[in-house]
């Protein structure tokens, strides 16, 4: 028996609605404390100041009272 000739191909189906969004999974659990991380390294030493400029001369000492007159020395005898 021949083979029949092929059917037509039939319209294309409508296109099935979008679906609802699922729930999100649920949220997990809080994860454990990081540890405290190590202290860093303290700044480097600045340089040096420059040399303070000497300052001035102060005062001088108060002068002191004067000393008492010395007795007068007796003359010695004239010589003969």
């Amino acid at each position: 028996t021949p083979v029949g000739p092929a059917s037509p191909v039939g319209p294309v189906g409508p296109v099935p609605p979008v679906g609802q969004v699922g729930p999100g999974a649920p949220v997990g659990p809080v994860g454990p404390v990081s540890p405290v991380g190590q202290v860093g390294p303290g700044a480097p030493v600045g340089p040096v100041g420059p040399v303070s400029p000497v300052g001035p001369v102060g005062p001088g000492a108060p002068v002191g009272p004067v000393g008492p007159v010395s007795p007068v020395t007796p003359v010695g005898p004239v010589s003969p």
